[in-house]
């Protein structure tokens, strides 16, 4: 009799199928409600290691034994015992083996237990429709944990870069330089919330804390403060030094008002034209729902802060201006939100007001240390200064708390290509463009970096991709861009049509120009004209654009750093120009 032969007739391949049946049922099962009864991050998969295991053990118990109708027998085996032993055997081991080589690593980067992400917590209303309120809930307690100098909190762009994601803590951990990572889930139904909340050592894949929370919702502020204070107790931190102040002054009796200011959060992280738009409606609905709402004007002093540098339908003049009125408004109504202060950093840098913004800046990340738009604009403000060393660390620090942020990796590419280090800044923009292949900032800067070296063949490809993503009708300039540096085409007639260009006319369909036009300066001064290059600058200082302010310190632009035009302008911007000394000798 064969071996196979021996296993039907003991019905060892029903049994076997069987059991994979009912293993499958009971993971998926497990799968499905580990989240909803808080089982740890290991529990799933323990439990499909177990079952894992008890495959050949059933296998090897069907082979024994026999059901007959005299009751459960041994049924000695004529032939195949050794051979069937070896199979359950070798099974065994595959199971261990994939428990084994395939589980986890342990988060191994140096990151202390003070360091900690917030993920977004997962959505089950069951309407998509609320994933903002449940993004929203995430961000407002990873902003009052970014308040305490003692935590390392990743930002909300790096954090919510791995939504939907099916990735292990500890992967994540790992990418994003943290040891602790809290997740959780929002149930919205009418005016109660239920929230669960845990928190994960990705190091030793432990829970040191899980809660649920079954409130009203005009109790959501309360929620946020008593998480945020029990992961203060499990890291022995005391949680930021305004905690929300009790959640009473921060917060908003209309719950129109915070629903309609988390909707505002989540369009102004987006960062584009018509998000930031929407941004300000919703926060200006927050406050025709209560005027009094202090977060939804320092939310629309953020819009404002930058929507000129994203849109044309408003001029820079009035966006900072608009900017300012709220931040006021909310400084009255509530002196410790860190926005507030950020967004007046913003625009008395824009204003040439160096050292108030860096006062301003200062204060934010005082109030929220982990605050990584705040360290971002700070290290704008002091490259612009001619502070280029602190702003690239500032900027590094932005670029740690958010690896993630797409505009964070294009401001600090952008500074060490301002240093002249080339090679790290295209690196920067390199490993930006790994998660975020179509990000038109670092496609720009990238072609820009290969045109200034003369490199047309790597620019070609860049500038293909950045019109093809960008879409406003750049298309048949990129071959005259191209042939122009390469020393083929007619590199007057390029330089004169640049020169003529306004300094927002990147972002609008057809108006001639590919680039951003803080790289104006540098490339007609690589196409030989430096004279028109010195004129632009001044044009565009007169236009209270930031174009003079982040291309003047360019290595390329040394031959006219001497020319008393270009000295002038540096003293109207209220900077100090680090480059003049090596280029002009000491001369005055």
């Amino acid at each position: 009799m064969t071996l196979i032969a021996e296993l039907r007739r003991r019905k060892v391949f029903k049994v076997g199928a069987a059991y994979l049946v009912l293993a499958w049922l009971l993971i998926q099962v497990v799968s499905t409600v580990a989240p909803q009864l808080n089982l740890p991050e290991w529990a799933p998969r323990l439990i499909t290691f177990v079952l894992l295991l008890g495959f050949p053990v059933a296998l090897v118990l069907a082979w024994i034994f026999d059901n007959t109708p005299d009751g459960v027998r041994v049924d000695a085996a004529p032939v195949g015992n050794k051979r069937m032993y070896a199979i359950a055997a070798a099974l065994a081991a595959l199971a261990v083996g994939w428990y084994w080589k395939g589980r986890p690593e342990p988060v191994d980067t140096g990151a202390e237990a003070r360091t900690i992400a917030v993920l977004p917590f997962v959505n089950m209303s069951g309407d998509p429709d609320n994933e903002y309120f449940s993004d929203g809930i995430s961000e407002e307690i990873l902003n009052v944990l970014a308040s305490t100098p003692e935590l390392r909190v990743a930002a909300r762009t790096s954090s919510f870069a791995f939504k939907g994601q099916q990735k292990e803590i500890p992967d994540i951990a790992r990418e994003l330089e943290v040891r602790m990572v809290l997740e959780g889930s929002v149930r919205r139904q009418g005016d109660r919330v239920r929230i669960t909340a845990q928190l994960i050592d990705a190091q030793k894949g432990f829970h040191l804390w899980s809660q649920t929370y079954d409130r009203e919702l005009k109790d959501i502020f309360a929620i946020q403060d008593d998480i945020a204070r029990s992961i203060g107790d499990e890291l022995k931190v005391r949680i930021g030094g305004v905690l929300a102040q009790d959640a009473s002054t921060a917060a908003t009796a209309s719950v129109e008002a915070y629903d309609l200011y988390l909707r505002g959060l989540a369009q102004w992280q987006l960062r584009r034209e018509q998000s930031l738009w929407e941004a300000a409606a919703l926060f200006e609905r927050a406050l025709a729902a209560d005027p009094e709402f202090a977060p939804a004007h320092a939310g629309q002093a953020l819009v404002f802060a930058i929507l000129g540098d994203y849109s044309t339908r408003i001029t820079y003049r009035e966006s900072r201006r608009r900017a300012r009125d709220h931040a006021e408004q909310a400084l009255a109504l509530d002196p410790a939100l860190p926005e507030t202060f950020a967004a007046l950093g913003n625009v008395a840098n824009s204003e040439s007001r160096r050292g108030t913004a860096q006062r301003l800046y200062q204060r934010a990340i005082a109030l929220r240390p982990s605050f990584a738009t705040a360290h971002q604009w700070r290290g704008s403000s002091l490259m612009e200064s001619g502070e280029l060393e602190a702003g690239l660390v500032s900027l590094e620090r932005a670029a740690a708390l958010d690896p993630r942020s797409l505009v964070i990796g294009q401001n600090l590419a952008w500074q060490l290509l301002v240093l002249g280090r080339d090679a790290e800044a295209r690196a920067a923009c390199v490993r930006v463009l790994a998660f975020a292949p179509d990000y038109d900032g670092c496609l720009d800067t990238l072609a820009l970096i290969a045109l200034l070296r003369g490199e047309t063949d790597v620019a070609e490809p860049l500038l293909e991709r950045y019109v093809a993503t960008a879409d406003l009708g750049g298309q048949p300039l990129v071959k005259e861009l191209v042939d122009a540096f390469g020393g083929r085409g007619d590199r007057d007639a390029l330089a004169q049509r640049l020169a003529a260009s306004g300094s927002r006319d990147f972002m609008e369909r057809d108006k001639g120009v590919v680039l951003n036009s803080i790289g104006i300066p540098p490339m007609l001064m690589a196409l030989g004209r430096s004279d028109l290059a010195l004129a632009y600058l001044e044009r565009m200082a007169g236009e209270a654009s930031d174009v003079t302010d982040w291309s003047m310190f360019m290595p390329g632009l040394d031959p006219i750093r001497c020319d008393p035009r270009f000295v002038a302008l540096v003293e109207q911007r209220h900077a100090r120009d680090p480059r003049w000394q090596r280029a002009c000798g000491g001369k005055s």
